[in-house]
């Protein structure tokens, strides 16, 4: 059968490698409406827009961390 109702409305939630961009800055010690800034501005690369909403890819945040190219 389909997915249960509460995957539907949050299936990143299932995703351990997608943060919410609030999450990643409570990772990062950054307020959420930087990270949204330099997101919508091209300047956090690990951030990718789904639709309307930002997530940021933990593989590619682990590697800008560490000064890796995405």
């Amino acid at each position: 059968m389909g997915r249960n109702h509460a995957e539907r409305r949050h299936p990143d939630k299932q995703d351990p490698d997608l943060l919410s961009i609030p999450e990643a800055a409570l990772r990062l010690g950054l307020h959420a409406d930087t990270l949204y800034s330099l997101a919508r501005a091209g300047k956090f690369p690990p951030a990718v827009q789904i639709g309307a909403r930002w997530r940021v890819s933990v593989p590619r945040l682990e590697r800008y961390l560490h000064g890796e190219s995405s």
